[in-house]
């Protein structure tokens, strides 16, 4: 493809900012040495008295009655270091600020004494209060705690020398850089007097992070507040940040990282204009990948957002995908510029290719690599096909906690912008692989072809033309198009394979909704699972229950895709917003089960799992008003049975010491938490060192961390037979 006249490229591309020589100005200035002082923005120091006394973990303000003199005089003489322990300290202490008359808490606080009593726990809330009551009495116990502690939260208000070197020292750093960042922005010109003698420093870190301190005041109060504050210091310092680089495009590394030798233009893919015409020529692709390799994908360089749109989607998509092959080492994703240009140039197709990846990274490979960030890909594409991978991951990856946990977040944001839950999304996601209303397609060999269908266990069948049944699609022959026969053969490949898979899930989705009582409309049944040219299959071999003026009726889909009771008698018409459930066997009853399990019989129906023929369990009536189940305690069961309910949806608890885990616990569909203990443990490294386990207890809560027991007999009746199976298959001697 011939390549793109540098002349019809933006001058970013042909001569990006790095390329120009620029000598940083260099001056020793010394930041004036001005009292404190204070500046609130609108309504903050009312938010900070306030906050201490609000959430779930607020303080509780001592008693009126309290005697403020005597407690003042008990940290005044000392007594309080002796005689009070280190929470006591702090939760008087605290107390006498907040609530005790004004001079009580001066005093307090400028004696260095106490200082330490209030680290820790609850500083965060504490010290804004304190600050918003007593002013710039606070302040030296305020910076003491701040240069002391991780993170501060209450200095916002004060201005001077020091504050301002605590800032930009934390400037861009993690965890305080918001608290910066709101810091500059309320000061502003006053905040960035005291920053631009570090600005213009010799060339090093800190000065950077004062040049970013100085970026910020210039976004949110002008670049000319910025030359102003400089101008204090002379002409010649006003003149300096005067180019301070405040521009995005400005902002690059100095020296700029190298580009590794893999990244050479000539052995990647060339990035066509968005014509097709012509393509990105070799300086101006190197200055691309310099751009990308100081980007990031959660801060990328502007400039490549700029320029992004001039170029061909396919061939981004294709460049970004050979930047990934290139990487060394390229699967731990090592460089954050080309997982920034995997999530923002990728396509359908990288999508397709980089899901399976992802899902086989570990726990430790993703921390180590971030690789959650590229979950940003599916989303940010948020086609079906996308969003089945995104699916597929939050319940398939082997990362439970950042790439299950992060591609699930996501279905539910992009669930709730589209006004469903995350189920009914899923519904919505199911692949129809192009098959027609049949349930069919037909590959065509050229000279002949072929119609491939699905059975009732979604096991494809091959017909010929004449209609006749063979045991396979035969491979291409010589006669047969050496185009078209191949093509329509890996098709067929591949189909069987993803509806293998697709089905599998859809089982098991649909288990999961009969067991939690979940239901759809008959406008979404019908749509959802009659139409569908694959679930339908499905849908025909489960007994469904439609709620008809308040009264279950249960019905199938017959093979014509009408709706048949267990008469064989069609059900009239039912309203679109008719609640459909899958009726677990503990809802039909004994006779309505034996009934529909003759049908099934007679029409030789095999279950996708077990409905009908379900093996249910209740509860006694002791057991219905005890908040624990003392038939399964005291039994003795290998870890390996215990290990397994993990794959029902159970989780093993917590490690504790000695890298032991004693529980196995369950969340139930209405959030009720239970929890079977058992000891010895399992041994997270070596589990078979203790491999008989003994059943200690099992109880009911009302939730997962409240620590209140519940009475089992306030669960619903499908939801007790399902824990006590449960229990059984795990208790139970295991047959000879």
């Amino acid at each position: 493809m011939p390549n793109t006249p540098e002349s019809s490229l933006p001058e970013l591309l042909v001569n990006p900012p790095w390329t120009a020589s620029k000598q940083p100005v260099v001056l020793k200035l010394k930041a004036p040495k001005e009292p404190t002082t204070m500046t609130w923005a609108p309504g903050r120091r009312e938010e900070w008295l306030a906050a201490p006394y609000q959430g779930k973990y607020g303080w509780q303000p001592l008693p009126d009655d309290t005697d403020w003199n005597e407690l003042a005089e008990t940290f005044s003489s000392g007594r309080a270091l002796t005689e009070l322990d280190a929470e006591q300290r702090r939760d008087l202490g605290f107390g006498l600020l907040a609530q005790a008359p004004l001079e009580l808490g001066d005093a307090l606080l400028s004696d260095q004494r106490h200082w330490d009593a209030f680290t820790g726990y609850g500083t965060a809330t504490a010290m804004p209060c304190i600050v918003a009551r007593h002013g710039l009495a606070a302040y030296p116990m305020a910076m003491h705690l701040a240069k002391n502690s991780r993170t501060f939260y209450w200095l916002d208000p004060f201005l001077d020398t020091d504050v301002a070197q605590l800032m930009i020292k934390h400037c861009g750093v993690y965890p305080n850089r918001d608290r910066v960042e709101v810091w500059f922005k309320l000061h502003g010109e006053a905040a960035a007097l005291l920053a631009v003698p570090d600005a213009l420093r010799k060339p090093g870190p800190k000065r950077e992070r004062a040049e970013e301190a100085l970026r910020i005041v210039a976004k949110e109060h002008g670049h000319d507040a910025i030359v102003r504050a400089a101008r204090h210091y002379g002409d010649e310092a006003a003149a300096a940040m005067s180019v301070l680089r405040t521009d995005g495009l400005d902002i690059y590394p100095d020296p700029l990282p190298e580009t590794p030798e893999a990244f050479d233009p000539a052995r990647l893919p060339q990035i066509l204009l968005r014509d097709r015409k012509t393509a990105l020529p070799a300086p101006a692709t190197r200055h691309l990948l310099t751009m990308l390799t100081f980007s990031k994908p959660w801060d990328p360089y502007p400039g490549v957002e700029q320029v992004i749109d001039l170029f061909d989607p396919d061939s981004l998509a294709a460049f970004a995908w050979a930047l990934y092959e290139a990487d060394t080492p390229y699967r731990s994703m090592a460089n954050r510029g080309v997982q920034y240009a995997l999530a923002r140039f990728g396509n359908d197709d990288t999508a397709d290719r980089l899901a399976p990846i992802i899902a086989r990274w570990s726990k430790s490979y993703v921390y180590d690599i971030g690789g959650f960030n590229l979950l940003s890909l599916f989303t940010r594409l948020g086609s079906d096909s996308a969003l089945r991978h995104l699916h597929r991951l939050a319940n398939k990856a082997e990362d439970h906690k950042r790439i299950r946990a992060s591609a699930q977040g996501a279905l539910n944001r992009i669930a709730k912008e589209r006004g469903l839950t995350s189920e009914q999304l899923a519904d919505r996601l199911v692949p129809d692989f192009g098959l027609d209303s049949q349930g069919g397609l037909t590959l065509d060999y050229g000279p002949r072809s072929f119609r491939v269908g699905f059975d009732e266990q979604l096991k494809p069948y091959v017909t010929d033309a004449d209609g006749k049944r063979r045991k396979t699609l035969p491979k291409p022959g010589v006669k047969d198009d050496d185009t078209l026969a191949p093509a329509a053969y890996k098709r067929f490949t591949d189909l069987k394979k993803d509806v293998r898979t697709v089905a599998a899930d859809q089982i098991k989705r649909l288990e999961k909704a009969m067991v939690t009582g979940r239901s759809w409309t008959f406008a979404d049944f019908r749509s959802l699972f009659i139409a569908h040219p694959l679930l339908c299959h499905i849908a025909r071999r489960l007994i469904w229950s439609a709620d008809v003026e308040g009264r279950p009726v249960p019905f199938r889909v017959a093979e014509d895709r009408t709706l048949a009771d267990a008469d064989d008698k069609e059900l009239g018409p039912l309203p679109d917003e008719t609640p459909i459930t899958l009726p677990h066997p503990v809802l039909l009853g004994g006779p309505t089960v034996e009934a529909w399990g003759q049908v099934f019989a007679d029409y030789e129906l095999l279950q996708p799992f077990q409905q009908l023929a379900r093996t249910v369990h209740a509860l006694t009536d002791e057991e219905r008003g005890s908040t624990k189940l003392t038939r399964f305690e005291g039994g003795t069961v290998h870890f390996g049975r215990i290990l397994g309910m993990t794959s029902r949806g159970w989780e093993l608890g917590e490690k504790e010491t000695g890298g032991f885990r004693r529980q196995v616990m369950l969340m139930t569909p209405d959030e009720r938490h239970l929890m079977v203990q058992f000891e010895p443990g399992i041994r997270v490294i070596a589990p078979e060192d203790f491999a008989e386990q003994d059943i200690r207890d099992v109880s009911l809560f009302t939730g997962r961390y409240s620590g209140k027991r519940h009475p089992f007999g306030e669960l619903d009746p499908v939801t007790a037979s399902e824990l006590l199976t449960d229990l059984t298959r795990l208790t139970d001697p295991p047959a000879n």
